[in-house]
């Protein structure tokens, strides 16, 4: 066979599969990277591994390249570098003990914004950091157990002196007792009378009173009572108190809340049974020294011991202090390279090893890298190499691009994006990632998001409070972004609608366009170039008359010409006839842009097929849903228009206002197929132009025949196409047995040494042929699926879309309600200066109002509708989004915590 003709045989192949599976096929169509996704380039990288350290830390740098993690046994990885990753995550463990001890301190860490350009990580740097850390930690441990140990003993000489202090007022018949009594009065009398008499009584004659002073963890004070109760069956009587805190910041291990007690009991056996109890419930039991001059002066022992101990803790807080302050200068270049080091070792574990050139090791892996950044990242690897040799001569890396076929791996989607495009492709990207060289809808969202938006906030006032607060955000940008890196605890809300401040400023910007449209001002129309209605009654005509009309038709009252821009401002005192001519306005744009914006949506699926080249979805399923959508919904615009165009107030008969036929009236008759004779007015028009009733039934035929080839049009093209795959299925098994059989290319394959990849012969064609089979009974299900969804979807669609003339509606009846229940009420009161003062104070309450109900609520409601109509009603109509985020191995800039 010829090289022509196994050339034609291969397009034969694959043709028939492209169209069959839908897959897109790489086409030299120039188009902008932001339409579609970038190219990629399917690469191989090879690395010395003496120079792998530095390339890599170059290409992180970088951020142009995407590292392929194999599962299905392309090759294994080395796993070499296992032990530095657990250095490495040692030592970060380590600088967070140390964080946490700075911030103890009350101590900032040093932060230098150059850190990520200026120290570049080595690999001989992980074990001076190892050392270096090591070192501050044994120092720091050191410094940190004795102060322990001196704060526990401060603690336990401060419960000393408070035992004591709580003790005497017990013994020398302090009244005020907070006691839990475990005796009855008589009892405890009894006690006490005996306590008194003991020292004159026989021990032979009477049982001694003792007692036990300590202190006990507030935790296990119940369990310790309890206990007690139980062993003594109840013969003793406790007091205890709480003991103040005297350092709140300590965090020796016993600090906590502690109660000091006192118990008295008779007997020494009593006494064995309550030390063993104290033993096991860990309780500090405390001396009480007998008479009042031995209480003296151990409790002066216990301050000069106290005070020597605070001078011993000051000395050792500074001296932790100063081992601080010196990590602090450090700690953000170490935790700067260790988190470089951390990513480069993970990713060099991942990399497979390649043995040849005199035994000496390499490191290959695959990746994935935009095509026009192939250059700059065989530049990017060059420095790399050169900056570890130092100027030698070694082995450069090499980069190989490969070819791959998109329905076998798919590459990952990438958009290059700046700050004013990167807010719209979030709202995008959170419906699904588009799938590679698929048409991305954020182009298109940067104008029909915010327009959207506007229908449904028009008001100049509020569009400019939205705006005025987008545009600091947009001017401080820096300053924003520089604190909320530096900060820690950085508030996420402000974060979220700082990344949306270009998506805020035009939805203000597009808002205040709109509300001139409306002419509303804060529900407050603006009379900018003179109203084009005359009114010509007299004072006491309108004040004797509650229903006065101005009739278009006569030239006294109406010039004839529409208002210069957006609505006339007489409208305002036009009571309910305002709200009724706002709703039909309203209704009808809402109408009008819905289907506008379907059809444009349908438009970007036709596209997308033809990028591709898959006529079966242009040809059976996109012409059949424009054809149904335009015979219907396309035509009831152009009724709208229409009805404006013909009919107005100021014409005569036929097409004066009374003549104007409902529109949706109309649309309901052609669809039911009903005679709107009964409908219409004496001496009006039953049609709005000549033929429109055949024009009704032409479309209405075109529409439903439209259903039936959208519903097995495709299903039966895909039928049709695995027949003529099987055909050149056959023909490939004819001619697979006079090629070169599977060993002798790998024989061929083994003289260039690539024995880590699959190999991909002739063959492998017909093995992807036979790997893709179509189920007919899926595709019919999904078909029909689809098809329901389509026809219904565009009636349920459009409806959806008036929901700009519901919030519209909405966002004008409260801001015209908080006008009128609020700030008007001093504008009308007619009490001089009191309403002066009133004023001031209830603007206020009306500002408050405004912004937290009409621009925050109202505002996200709107965003949220917005969010909706683009999703549901624009993207489903050509956008998947089930395609993979291209993510970088790309080194985070550092910030002052992490």
């Amino acid at each position: 066979m010829s090289s022509e003709e196994a050339s034609q045989s291969r397009k034969k192949m694959e043709n028939p599969f492209d169209i069959l599976r839908g897959r897109r096929t790489e086409k030299n169509i120039a188009a902008p990277a932001f339409f579609r996704s970038e190219k990629m380039s399917l690469c191989q990288i090879l690395l010395h591994r003496e120079t792998a350290f530095d390339c890599l830390y170059n290409l992180g740098m970088e951020g142009k390249v995407q590292f392929i993690a194999h599962n299905d046994g392309y090759y294994l990885p080395c796993m070499n570098y296992v032990s530095e990753v657990q250095r490495c995550n040692e030592v970060l463990h380590i600088m967070k003990d140390l964080q946490a001890e700075i911030e103890d301190c009350n101590l900032t860490t040093v932060y230098y914004p150059t850190v990520d350009t200026d120290e570049v990580p080595n690999e001989s740097d992980l074990p001076r950091i190892e050392a270096q850390i090591e070192e501050v930690r044994i120092e720091l441990d050191d410094v940190l157990s004795e102060k322990e140990e001196l704060e526990s003993q401060r603690q336990i000489l401060n419960e000393r002196l408070f035992v004591l202090a709580r003790a005497e007022a017990f013994f020398t018949g302090a009244t005020n007792r907070e006691a839990v009594m475990a005796w009855t009065n008589s009892m405890i009398m009894n006690i006490l009378r005996e306590g008194t008499q003991a020292h004159s009584m026989s021990r032979d004659n009477q049982a001694h009173l003792g007692f036990v002073t300590g202190t006990i963890l507030i935790d296990k004070f119940r369990a310790f009572e309890l206990v007690l109760w139980r062993i003594c069956h109840g013969n003793f009587y406790m007091r205890r108190a709480e003991i103040p805190a005297v350092d709140t910041d300590q965090k020796s291990k016993n600090s906590g809340r502690r109660y000091a007690f006192v118990i008295l009991f008779i007997g020494e056996a009593m006494r064995r049974k309550i030390s063993k109890l104290c033993q096991t419930f860990s309780v500090q039991l405390h001396d009480y020294p007998e008479t009042a001059e031995a209480r003296i002066e151990y409790r002066k022992r216990i301050a000069l011991e106290l005070s020597d101990l605070e001078t011993v803790l000051d000395q050792i807080k500074a001296q932790r202090r100063r081992i601080l302050s010196i990590v602090t200068l450090e700690l953000c270049i170490w935790r700067s390279k260790i988190n470089k080091m951390i990513m480069i070792y993970d990713s060099m574990n991942k990399m497979t090893n390649v043995h040849q050139l005199d035994n000496q090791k390499y490191l290959v892996v695959e990746c994935w890298i935009p095509t026009n950044s192939v250059t700059t990242v065989r530049n990017t690897l060059m420095k790399g190499a050169y900056r570890s040799s130092k100027g030698a001569q070694t082995f450069p890396p090499i980069i190989t691009v490969q070819k791959f076929k998109p329905h076998l791996r798919e590459p990952p989607t990438y958009f290059e994006l700046n700050k004013f495009t990167r807010g719209f492709q979030n709202l995008v990207d959170a419906y699904g990632m588009a799938s590679y060289k698929e048409l991305n809808p954020a182009p298109y969202t940067i104008i029909t998001f915010p327009f959207l938006f506007a229908i449904m906030f028009g008001d100049v006032g509020h569009g400019i409070i939205m705006t005025s607060f987008a545009a600091w955000m947009c001017l401080t940008e820096k300053k924003q972004e520089d604190r909320m890196k530096h900060s820690k605890g950085s508030n996420e809300v402000f974060g979220l609608i700082f990344a949306g401040r270009y998506v805020i400023l035009l939805m203000g910007i597009f808002s205040i366009y709109t509300g001139f449209i409306y002419n509303d001002i804060f529900s407050r129309p603006a009379n900018l170039f003179g109203s084009h209605w005359r009114v010509n009654y007299t004072k006491s005509t309108v004040q004797s008359n509650k229903l006065l009309q101005l009739d278009p038709q006569h030239a006294e009252n109406y010039i004839g010409t529409p208002y210069i821009f957006g609505v006339d401002p007489i409208w305002e005192v036009a009571g309910q006839y305002s709200i009724t001519t706002f709703n039909s306005l309203k209704m009808k744009i809402a109408i009008i842009l819905g289907v506008v914006h379907m059809i444009f949506g349908l438009s970007l699926s036709a596209w997308n097929s033809i990028y591709f080249q898959n006529p079966g979805d242009l040809y059976l399923v996109f012409f059949p849903q424009i054809i149904f959508l335009t015979c219907l919904f396309f035509y009831l615009v152009l009724l709208i228009f229409i009805k404006w165009s013909i009919f107005g107030g100021h014409f005569d008969t036929p097409y004066n206002s009374a003549c104007a036929p409902s529109i949706l009236i109309m649309f309901i008759n052609m669809v039911l197929f009903k005679d709107g004779s009964k409908d219409v007015v004496s001496g009006c028009n039953l049609e709005m132009f000549t033929g429109q009733t055949i024009v009704q039934y032409l479309l209405i035929f075109v529409a439903f025949s439209a259903i039936p080839v959208l519903l097995i049009g495709k299903p039966v093209y895909i039928h049709f196409e695995q027949k003529k795959i099987k055909a050149i299925q056959d023909a490939e098994r004819k001619r697979k047995a006079s090629r070169e059989t599977l060993n002798s290319v790998r024989k061929t394959l083994q003289t260039y040494n690539v024995e880590y990849m699959k190999s991909s012969t002739s063959s492998q064609v017909f093995t992807d042929l036979e790997e893709e089979k179509v189920d007919m009974t899926e595709v019919w299900i999904h078909q029909g699926i689809h098809c329901i969804e389509s026809v219904l979807g565009s009636v349920s669609h459009t409806a959806s879309y008036l929901r700009l003339w519901a919030l519209s509606l909405a966002h004008d009846q409260l801001s015209s309600v908080l006008w009128k229940m609020v700030l008007q009420i001093p504008l009308v009161g007619n009490h001089g200066l009191a309403d002066g003062i009133l004023l001031y104070f209830i603007f206020y309450v009306w500002a408050a109002l405004t912004i937290a109900i009409l621009v925050v609520m109202e505002g996200l409601s709107a965003f949220l509708h917005t969010l909706r109509l683009h999703w549901v009603e624009f993207q489903s109509k050509f956008y998947t989004g089930a395609g993979e985020k291209f993510i970088p191995f790309y080194f985070e800039p550092t910030t002052r915590y992490g």
